[in-house]
């Protein structure tokens, strides 16, 4: 880390504030002045002219596990894609996950984005080393990451519906709640006070844990301080199921249990109703909208218009590239300002300064973390974009030009808490041997397509029954 940094003479995009000419002075990795600094002798610069700097890009959800699937998942409704892309993948080992999780994160850099929320799975033999490989790997990228393990005890065909005796046994045996909870309260414990690290609280979907294993990782949080983050109504399928489970919405049931808090955030939520967000704001939680892994699965639309008129944080996610297929935030502002197009008035439709605002102030809440602006008082993660494609002459129509026309091509130098780690257009942060490792794994992941292919003939006829059921019945009930 520079202790005492200066980025003379950039153009600065700030959300709340306009758009000017200044100097950006940075303490300590956090910036302590914007505007004119004056003479500084000793400190190191970076000449900011003709450069417009902005606030870094935040990830809030994806799965670095899935960083080098990029497109090779078939289109398919989420528990048919689960069968495919999960259940039908290879095992990693703990030298995969750092291989992954750095994929990810020099992907992220490279096209502005400064800070991400990884929803990791972790598998519950080798917890503890899966866990410091991807902290690793995040540590020596230089971006700043929320990891969630992400973690469960009950199986996919047990957070389903199924009529009685039409399940299919489980795919694997189940891990004790007791046992997840304390390697999670250790993860907690051993992880907190990292650089640019905040350890999360993980369960993969309240549907897919026991109450005891969701009550314990609710009262972690609350111990810990900690963020927690989960998937909640992604699809009609899991209307039906927790709705059958609970009695009431999965939100309530959260709410209920404690685990609502302003620390929490919800990946998806496409299926929530006016009382879940009435829930959701009252908690001060956020919402993650993962437009382009919604589309690829045909989820749904998020009812966005509803969620900012009730003002609930909203955040943005790129989600895994199984379903993203990539981690450019640029390209899920994009998508997250056309596809609500498609439904309500225009009046209601988000704009690109929305969508953008959602992306840092959501994103920065999600991670609970003082990032999303150019101003003091926060830190100095900061991207540096050429100007060849962008005028610098209106802020608001600088916004719309990155939100709908840039894909990263244009991000120069980036910093994370006043390092930095792209110069240039270059990655300063990549290790010798990682592009040979990932090309190997990718190899890998790519000949386990026919294993995959089989996982899906063998339960995709039940799934697909499930799936037309579930549909029908939210159809026929309006």
């Amino acid at each position: 880390m520079n202790d005492d940094l200066i980025i003379r003479q950039a153009s600065v995009l700030d959300p709340d504030r306009p758009l000017s000419i200044a100097d950006i002075h940075i303490v300590d990795g956090m910036i302590a002045a914007v505007g004119d600094v004056g003479p500084n002798s000793g400190t190191a610069e970076i000449d900011g002219r003709g450069l417009i700097a902005m606030p870094g890009l935040v990830n809030a959800h994806t799965h670095s596990g899935q960083h080098l699937d990029r497109g090779i998942a078939p289109n398919l409704p989420l528990d048919l894609w689960l069968m495919w892309v999960v259940y039908g993948g290879i095992p990693f080992s703990p030298d995969d996950s750092y291989t992954l999780a750095m994929s990810g994160a020099l992907e992220m850099l490279r096209s502005g984005c400064t800070a991400v929320l990884d929803h990791a799975w972790v598998p519950g033999t080798g917890f503890e080393e899966h866990v410091e490989a991807m902290a690793s790997a995040y540590a020596d990228a230089g971006i700043r990451c929320g990891l969630a393990p992400m973690i469960q005890d009950r199986d996919i065909f047990e957070s389903m519906a199924f009529g009685d005796g039409d399940a299919p046994p489980p795919l694997g045996e189940s891990d004790d709640p007791a046992r997840l909870v304390e390697a999670m309260d250790r993860y907690l414990t051993d992880y907190a006070g990292r650089a640019r690290f905040t350890p999360m609280v993980g369960p993969s979907a309240p549907q897919r844990c026991s109450d005891d294993l969701m009550i314990g990782l609710t009262g972690l949080a609350d111990k810990h301080g900690a963020p927690l983050h989960t998937h909640v109504l992604e699809t009609r399928s899991q209307v039906v199921a927790t709705r059958g489970r609970y009695g009431r919405s999965v939100v309530g049931y959260l709410d209920d249990i404690g685990a609502l808090t302003d620390r929490t955030s919800l990946a998806h939520g496409v299926w929530m109703d006016a009382d879940d967000f009435a829930r959701v704001e009252a908690a001060r939680a956020t919402v993650v909208h993962n437009p382009i892994s919604n589309l690829r699965c045909g989820s749904g639309l998020l009812p966005l218009a509803g969620l900012l008129d009730q003002g609930v944080s909203v955040a943005l996610g790129a989600d895994g590239a199984a379903s993203g297929d990539n981690q450019n935030m640029f390209e899920a502002m994009k998508f997250a300002a056309l596809i609500h197009t498609m439904s309500g008035p225009f009046r209601a439709w988000p704009t690109p300064e929305g969508v953008w605002r959602m992306c840092l102030a959501g994103g920065a809440k999600a991670l609970c973390a003082p990032i999303g602006r150019v101003a003091p008082g926060h830190r100095a993660d900061i991207v540096l974009l050429d100007t060849e494609r962008h005028a610098c002459l209106d802020r608001d129509a600088l916004v719309r030009s990155l939100v709908f026309a840039e894909h990263g091509e244009s991000v120069h130098t980036v910093l994370v808490d006043g390092t930095v780690v792209v110069d240039s257009h270059t990655s300063l942060t990549v290790p010798p041997d990682h592009r040979a490792k990932a090309r190997a794994l990718q190899l890998r992941i790519n000949e386990s397509l026919p294993q995959r292919k089989a996982m899906l003939d063998r339960y995709g006829p039940l799934l697909e029954a499930i799936h037309d059921r579930d549909n029908a019945t939210l159809v026929s009930h309006g």
